[in-house]
């Protein structure tokens, strides 16, 4: 474990991630202080900060020189602009993100889960695969909008050295990491996300890649075979092409691969078919994928096909992600506000029972706006829009020949308009595919919002 005592750190960005960073150093004797672009008023976390004797300075970006610190730690919501790193690479001082901060504090190993879209529901499945199989385990990372909403410095900081950490990690966090090592390492997929915030598609898989860039002997790699993007991966990063040369050979990784067109996982006590397994919270391809992803880190730890059997049909889902808000008049209301890329629009719709109502919207971050019309054409019967890029998304909409869109402008409307519109035996899908923050705080302000009207819409009488 990493020594910090004495160590001069700058924590940039006082939220939950940097919050847990500043608590975790100062409790290891570092001096650390902390700077956020935010008024104090803003930053709730930042007077629990001062009360520890930790300084905080609100309204300020970044401290005008780094001549001081030995160490700067950045939250993942600071941007590739921030002139943080134009000061660190002048000064020769080492950038850490939260998780490899938290990495080098942890007793615990950990089963870190990265992807574009799936992260959060494989990794909730994990954290309750392990707890059926009698394994201590604690969720935690990026697991916005849940009950696992723990950083991962909070948790290795509690942990003990017999619990596992089953964490999601985003490409925001792995960007900068350095010796980060999961001892079990998975990604869900590589699609389009995030383009605005690294660049090209290219840069974020890298980014996603680094989860993978330290694995050694007796760690794993699980990997989605049939996903083009980490197929690209393996192709284009240095780390695993001199990797998969030397496969097996002392000091590798082991890598495992899962198929969707082979559902068939292989436990300690038989083999196990996911599509002729009960999983009630896990419908449609996407979430056999997760499912088959969560199955094979639980068959690399040595569970049993009854004991993922089990898991599979008692796992309850993760909120905001195809969750079943009710049923009324005999119309199905599902709330996915996760869903925040044209290719976890596809997927959901996918997955919905039909005929559907759609409601997407929101900020369109990928230039994908004629990928989304397509999805919604496709698939909806009808298409409820929000949000800023909304209307042109309809107008994408009318290019293609589809003519059963509307804009409703916001999220309330949208659902008042669906329930006039929606007749028994079918679905009302909030599927944005779209970012929240024009109209939201998060997505999952978002979703909290969309079952708050339906229930309040629904009841009326």
């Amino acid at each position: 474990m990493a020594h910090f005592e004495s160590k001069r750190v700058a924590v940039i960005g006082a939220g939950r991630s940097g919050y847990a960073a500043a608590c975790a150093l100062a409790k290891r004797d570092a001096q650390v202080e902390v700077y956020d672009r935010q008024p104090l008023d803003a930053l709730p976390l930042a007077r629990l900060l001062q009360r520890q004797g930790v300084a905080v300075y609100p309204e300020t970006d970044a401290p005008q020189t780094l001549h001081r610190y030995d160490l700067v730690v950045v939250s993942p919501g600071v941007p590739p602009s921030h002139p943080i790193f134009t000061l660190a690479e002048q000064g020769s001082v080492p950038v850490w993100s939260e998780i490899e901060l938290a990495y080098r504090i942890s007793p615990a190993p950990i089963i870190a889960v990265t992807g574009t879209n799936g992260k959060t529901t494989t990794t909730m499945l994990i954290h309750h695969i392990l707890q059926t199989m009698g394994l201590k385990a604690r969720l935690c990372g990026n697991i916005a909008g849940t009950e696992g909403d723990t950083t991962l410095t909070e948790a290795a900081d509690a942990a003990a050295p017999d619990e596992w950490l089953v964490a999601e990690v985003s490409s925001f966090q792995l960007l900068h990491t350095h010796a980060f090592r999961p001892r079990v390492a998975v990604i869900t997929n590589i699609r389009n996300d995030h383009l605005d915030y690294h660049g090209s598609w290219e840069a974020y898989a890298l980014a996603k890649a680094k989860i993978l860039a330290n694995l050694g002997a007796g760690d794993w790699a699980v990997l989605n075979g049939e996903d083009e993007g980490i197929r690209w991966v393996l192709s284009h990063h240095p780390a695993l092409t001199a990797w998969k040369r030397g496969q097996g050979s002392e000091g590798s990784p082991s890598f495992v691969y899962f198929y969707a067109s082979n559902p068939v996982v292989k436990m300690a006590d038989g083999a196990l078919d996911l599509t002729q397994t009960p999983m009630p919270a896990l419908q449609g391809r996407h979430n056999l994928e997760n499912a088959l992803a969560a199955a094979q880190v639980a068959a690399i730890l040595g569970g049993t096909a009854a004991q993922l059997r089990d898991a599979l049909a008692t796992f309850r889902g993760a909120p905001h992600r195809m969750e079943l808000v009710g049923e009324w008049d005999g119309v199905r209301y599902i709330n996915n506000s996760m869903c925040t890329n044209a290719d976890a629009l596809e997927k959901s719709l996918q997955a919905t029972p039909k005929p559907c109502i759609a409601i997407a919207g929101g900020v369109d971050k990928n230039n994908s706006i004629l990928q989304i019309a397509h999805s919604l054409a496709r698939h909806a019967q009808y298409v409820l829009l929000i949000g800023r890029d909304g209307q042109a998304i309809g107008d994408a909409l009318r290019q293609l020949g589809f003519a059963s869109w509307q804009y409703a402008e916001t999220l309330e409307n949208a659902v008042r308009l669906a329930k006039a519109q929606a007749r028994a035996g079918e679905t009302v899908i909030l599927a944005p595919g779209c970012a929240s923050f024009d109209q939201f705080r998060n997505f999952a302000h978002r979703g909290e919002e969309f079952k708050r009207v339906v229930r309040e819409v629904c009841y009326e009488k």
